[in-house]
């Protein structure tokens, strides 16, 4: 059986996109929001790059319970776009500004390319200590 997932046909989509995945617990549909050469910044300068390191850092901190903010969703979202390329920010009503990169697709719909900030704080993103810890 194939899951249609919810596509961003504006760039200020995927942040409520990204809201109603987290809310559900469905990685697949917060994985989907990123483009397959997504970057994400986790704590102390480390990096998820690519969809499967995406896909683990976002899995901890689902499995954690450290998006509920993101559940609740932005107080607003805005999109500065140039072309195909976009920078997205949303305010929380912390007044927190995250920001992200998105790019548009051939198909027309949009996915992050770039995300600074959400992780970067949940340490529970970042793989455990050794010798195959894999995110840069």
């Amino acid at each position: 059986m194939t899951t249609t997932r919810p596509a961003a046909h504006a760039p200020e989509d995927l942040e409520a996109l990204l809201a109603a995945a987290v809310a559900s617990a469905d990685l697949d549909a917060v994985v989907a929001l990123h483009a397959p050469d997504a970057v994400v910044s986790l704590p102390h300068g480390r990096e998820a790059a690519g969809r499967d390191a995406v896909r683990a850092a976002y899995a901890s901190a689902l499995d954690a319970g450290a998006l509920v903010d993101t559940a609740l969703g932005a107080i607003s979202t805005r999109a500065v776009v140039s072309g195909s390329l976009a920078m997205t920010t949303s305010t929380w009503g912390d007044g927190t500004v995250r920001a992200q990169v998105a790019r548009q697709e051939a198909d027309g719909t949009w996915v992050w390319t770039r995300d600074g900030s959400r992780l970067r704080d949940v340490a529970a993103c970042l793989p455990a200590a050794g010798p195959d810890a894999s995110v840069a």
